[in-house]
């Protein structure tokens, strides 16, 4: 016993003090929704909306008495990317700041990692602004965009837009690496230190303010597919800080181009926002909030499969619904009862 009790305090100290709300996964549900074919996609359309496609036809989930339920619906509309963007990338878009568009581009093979499914990565980062005028910062051949959609969002408040981009070193791995304009310039403003070894990744889980101090912090999971650590970074003085971590956490699987195995909504109505996240085998779905510099795990929800889609949130009576997709083919709503 002492043993297990020197190794758990061991834990604590490298990824700080992680809180469990005894109970809370009682709280929660997993309902299987009835469909004719397997998942091929879910894909959020709204700050409380989502679609989700099976076959070519696309549909969305409505609560039908004490279920959910599909209703057919218009395929989401999708901004197209410039010629030159990376083949499988997207557009990011963003309202109201100087930043209005950001994607990927100067696709490159000179990365052998393949984690996304090839071997194609961005060499480059292109913006445009409210005027459309186009700015871009082209990376050294040591480094790509190992990514496939820039986040645009102002992470400080000051009004200004801020990129969020995955940028990965061939002979150090992945780092967090925030870019803005300076002028009509393209710069980068904060990056964190790569994990240290070639092809070692990590993966955006979320932005948002999830310590309710009124900017945002970038929520990402390093390694996600060797024992991933969920970390929280916060953006001030152009610098990115770390103010909580902790291990067991994954989204993403291997050669997938689902990056966003997770969801941003506020999960206990305290006003914050909160984390939907796989742990680390993708069966159980963990809850998590950030409370006073910790991670604090709201619920843990067990799944009958692993998550292997983007995760969506959906509006409903009880609260937030995440909809998520399995490796089974099927669609589940995890909801309050």
């Amino acid at each position: 016993m002492a043993r297990n009790t020197l190794v758990l305090f061991s834990i604590l100290s490298c990824f700080g003090t992680v809180w469990s709300t005894p109970g809370a996964a009682e709280r929660w549900q997993v309902t299987k929704i009835k469909t004719d074919e397997p998942v091929q996609e879910i894909r959020q359309t709204g700050p409380d909306a989502a679609a989700v496609r099976m076959g070519d036809n696309w549909y969305r989930v409505k609560r039908c008495g004490a279920t959910f339920c599909l209703s057919a619906t218009v395929k989401p509309p999708r901004t197209r990317a410039p010629k030159d963007a990376l083949p499988d990338g997207l557009v990011a878009e963003a309202a109201g700041l100087d930043i209005r568009r950001a994607w990927y581009a100067q696709p490159t093979t000179r990365y052998d990692h393949g984690i996304l499914g090839d071997r194609i990565e961005a060499g480059s980062l292109e913006v445009a602004d409210s005027g459309r005028r186009r700015s871009r910062i082209v990376l050294p051949r040591s480094s790509v965009f190992e990514d496939l959609k820039p986040r645009v969002a102002d992470l400080n408040g000051d009004g200004r837009a801020e990129v969020v981009t995955i940028k990965s070193y061939l002979d150090r791995g992945g780092s967090l690496a925030v870019y803005g304009l300076k002028g009509s310039a393209l710069r980068r403003l904060a990056q964190t230190p790569p994990i240290g070894r070639a092809n070692r990744w990590l993966n955006v889980a979320g932005i948002a303010d999830f310590d309710g101090n009124g900017g945002r912090e970038i929520a990402i999971v390093v390694t996600p597919h060797i024992g991933g650590t969920l970390e929280f970074w916060s953006y001030t003085g152009a610098r990115l800080r770390r103010i909580a971590a902790a291990a067991g956490f994954s989204n993403h699987a291997i050669g997938s181009r689902n990056l966003g195995l997770s969801a941003v909504a506020d999960i206990d109505g305290d006003g914050r926002a909160d984390l939907a996240v796989p742990d680390d085998s993708r069966r159980r779905l963990k809850l998590v909030g950030l409370r006073n510099g910790r991670v604090s795990i709201l619920a843990t929800i067990d799944l009958p499969d692993r998550v292997s889609h983007d995760i969506a949130v959906i509006a409903d009576t009880s609260g937030a619904v995440f909809l998520a997709g399995l490796d089974n083919g099927q669609v589940v709503a995890v909801h309050r009862r």
